[in-house]
């Protein structure tokens, strides 16, 4: 059976229509993608995740409502992509971790003479 023309034409018309009745569902990630700034500025306003969250949750349907610390996530990834830094620094570390090295006492070892590396293991029966 050989097409014709006008079937092209049927089906050029039928994709067109097809794309302009779907509506793209905008996912929870992506809304909150969308009010980073927002969220952003609210932030730095004083107001917390915490409250951020339930007021949004006010607006949202029963079923698509967030969880704090899923929200938390949510603005953690979006801020990453939009650029924008936190407000605080999360850390508590003031300076770098402190090393603590301990020596060993020469083992019978001339000046300029290594210890095996092997030594530094302990055996736990088996090759390493």
């Amino acid at each position: 059976m050989a097409l014709k023309p006008e079937h092209l034409k049927h089906a050029k018309a039928a994709l067109k229509s097809m794309s302009a009745q779907r509506e793209k569902r905008l996912t929870r990630a992506d809304f909150v993608t969308g009010l980073i700034k927002d969220i952003h500025a609210k932030m730095t306003a004083g107001f917390s995740l915490d409250e951020i969250c339930a007021e949004l949750n006010k607006t949202l349907p029963d079923g698509e409502q967030f969880k704090v610390n899923t929200f938390k996530t949510y603005v953690r990834r979006a801020r990453t992509q939009a650029g924008i830094t936190p407000t605080r620094s999360w850390t508590r570390r003031t300076g770098p971790a402190e090393t603590r090295i301990q020596t060993v006492p020469d083992k019978g070892r001339t000046n300029g003479q290594k210890e095996d590396p092997a030594s530094d293991f302990r055996d736990q029966g088996g090759d390493l």
